[in-house]
């Protein structure tokens, strides 16, 4: 794994929220999503963020679910699975802040971070390391291929991390239209992004071991590189 003393530089941040999400775990076609970008965010399709998700899935007790998308617009030769990027040289964290610390109304200031760190093994599987996830009470890992994309913490908290159908809805033509007529004409069956691959990593989290009372969350993802 990632040795978590090494040096990194900050490539992509992304902030959202989400209520609910369907389909998270839904398999794709070999096509490939992406959010644009700058350039230089864009060359480097590991450490692109898409969208960050954090919710309620409604169908588990007690648990809330995170999910960083990352790897839009990339090809197919260098990766286990389509659409699918396992890079040793990037560190995924995943911000939360309970608002419950002092730092003040509209301030940002994360009362929990918790790391992601992978690295691909000789026969294309991906090694996954998460750290620091409420309620898991360690770090843990997993082995995850084509076929077996799920493993567990030592408390049962489930860990996904593949490539995945993009979960982003937006309707590209609704919107152009929208902005050339001045008539609203979106439509919600048209999804610009389904059925293109994206990178996923998305985790249980124990929702009394993040806090007993509160109700509201902020966010935020990162990536960050090796400097060599």
């Amino acid at each position: 794994m990632t040795a978590i003393g090494r040096e990194f530089r900050m490539q992509a941040v992304r902030l959202i929220c989400a209520a609910g999400l369907a389909g998270l775990l839904a398999s794709g076609l070999a096509l490939a999503a992406d959010h644009t970008e700058s350039p230089a965010a864009t060359a480097d399709r590991p450490a692109d963020i898409g969208d960050i998700y954090f919710f309620d899935p409604g169908d588990t007790d007690g648990r809330l679910v995170a999910m960083i998308t990352y790897g839009g617009g990339s090809d197919t030769s260098d990766q286990m699975d389509a659409g699918f990027y396992c890079d040793r040289d990037v560190l995924y964290s995943f911000y939360i802040d309970r608002d419950d610390n002092g730092d003040g109304a509209g301030s940002v200031e994360p009362d929990v971070r918790i790391d992601i760190r992978m690295a691909e093994q000789a026969d294309g599987s991906c090694t996954v390391q998460l750290e620091n996830v409420p309620g898991a009470g360690d770090s843990f890992s997993g082995t995850v291929a084509d076929s077996n994309r799920i493993f567990q913490s030592a408390s049962g908290l489930n860990a996904f991390v593949g490539s995945t159908d993009d979960p982003f809805f937006f309707d590209s033509q609704g919107f152009n239209e929208t902005l050339s007529t001045g008539t609203v004409s979106f439509d919600s069956t048209r999804d610009t992004f389904g059925g293109r691959n994206l990178s996923a990593i998305a985790f249980e989290i124990d929702t009394a071991a993040l806090s007993s009372s509160q109700t509201v969350f902020k966010a935020w993802a990162t990536t960050a590189r090796i400097v060599e």
